[in-house]
């Protein structure tokens, strides 16, 4: 009788590709029921699990998504669609159009790999100073490069939040290790720099919230003129002029604001945010972010 595989640790070792045909038809042509298409292999053990690779379209590109556990982890972008016909819903795709399942299948592969000989609590987020970007690695060995054509499937828009995201989506599904708080390696801001705007006064956390749009152009509560592309920020009771530095706490990244406008209003926040100073700490695209407020007095 066949038993089970001692590997027990590695839940990666049952890895699944669902292929996508290149033409998508009308619901009325002749097509298999889900029951027809290929199913994962069941594994032998509960502590086993799946992985798989879904080829799909994402606006009008081709991609793949790397699902462990049924959980969406990374997603590969590749070329565009053309739509042929649309009398007859059919699609054509690039000559390179299986491109992005081919690097969704090395990642799984990698995957496979790496947690046959290492633990899940070595998976990190760095940021590569060499080449200027965002790395998921297990330990020094880099694993997915965050940019355009590699994204958290619900991606947002910022790099460093999707690599810390596809980070921790992987720490606990491979091994349920404790989340990770920031990126490695992201430089410090330079003494030069913060000797310029004054030492830190005060220090608290809270939730920073932003604002733009709708105030942009009309008068804040310091009488200034709002402008969404200035570096300020709305604070409750600090006087106006103060600057504070401002570090989104998953990410590391920072940036120093001048107090001229009250709020926030909503509750828990103890920041509000230009559309600008939002989008340098990478926190536009979800709104709000978890920060550290450095209040800064001059010397």
């Amino acid at each position: 009788m066949l038993q089970p595989s001692d590997s027990t640790d590695n839940i990666l070792e049952t890895a699944t590709v669902f292929p996508q045909a290149l033409e998508v038809r009308q619901a009325d042509e002749s097509a298999p029921d889900a029951a027809s298409l290929p199913q994962p292999a069941q594994p032998a053990d509960n502590t086993l699990e799946t992985a798989t690779v879904f080829p799909h379209a994402l606006d009008s590109r081709q991609a793949a998504t790397v699902y462990i556990r049924s959980i969406p982890v990374v997603t590969l972008v590749g070329g565009e669609l053309e739509t042929l016909s649309a009398s007859r819903g059919t699609v054509a795709v690039a000559s390179d159009a299986q491109e992005p399942q081919r690097r969704a299948d090395a990642v799984v592969a990698r995957l496979q790999s790496l947690a046959a000989s290492s633990n899940a609590d070595a998976i990190v987020a760095r940021w590569d100073s060499e080449d200027e970007s965002f790395v998921v690695a297990w330990g020094d060995e880099p694993l997915i490069t965050l940019d355009e054509q590699t994204i958290l499937p619900d991606t947002t828009d910022n790099p460093g939040e999707d690599a810390l995201h596809i980070a921790n989506r992987l720490r606990r599904l491979l091994g349920d290790a404790p989340p990770l708080a920031r990126i490695e390696g992201l430089p410090e801001p330079a003494a030069a720099a913060a000797a310029q705007v004054g030492v830190v006064s005060s220090t608290l956390t809270g939730m920073a919230s932003w604002y733009g749009p709708g105030f942009h152009g009309r008068r804040s509560a310091s009488g200034e003129v709002f402008n969404q592309n200035d570096l300020t920020a709305a604070h409750r009771t600090l006087p106006f002029g103060t600057r504070v530095r401002v570090t989104n706490l998953s990410t590391g990244q920072s940036v120093v604001v001048r107090i001229n406008d009250r709020g926030p209003f909503g509750h828990g926040r103890v920041i509000d945010l230009s559309a600008a100073a939002a989008g340098n700490i990478g926190i536009r695209a979800s709104g709000v972010g978890r920060v550290q407020l450095e209040v800064l007095s001059a010397e």
